[in-house]
């Protein structure tokens, strides 16, 4: 049976793979390809990322825009997503 740490861990390890996945899925717009928007697996994974990840951008944009670097092309939104999230379950996993 698994412990409520042990679940709450799998699904911040799923949240990463979703991430990942959106990672890729931008890549490949990106180079022109197409990722159908209209299914529900893909829009399933598009509005999980950006509930995570649109509170990180809207900082990152401020701290770059209050750096005076204006706009970023690279978005490190996801990166920081995971490292954060990486943090958690190491702080989870000691607290077993």
């Amino acid at each position: 049976m698994l412990s409520p740490i042990d679940l709450l861990v799998l699904l911040l390890r799923g949240i990463v793979i979703i991430l990942i996945i959106n990672v890729i899925f931008s890549w490949i717009r990106f180079a022109g390809g197409r990722v159908p928007r209209y299914n529900p697996i893909v829009r399933f994974i598009d509005r999980v990322s950006d509930a995570i990840l649109s509170p990180i951008r809207e900082v990152q944009n401020r701290l770059f825009r209050s750096a005076g670097m204006g706009y970023m092309p690279i978005d490190f939104s996801p990166l920081i997503a995971i490292i954060f999230i990486q943090f958690l379950i190491y702080l989870l996993r000691g607290l077993q």
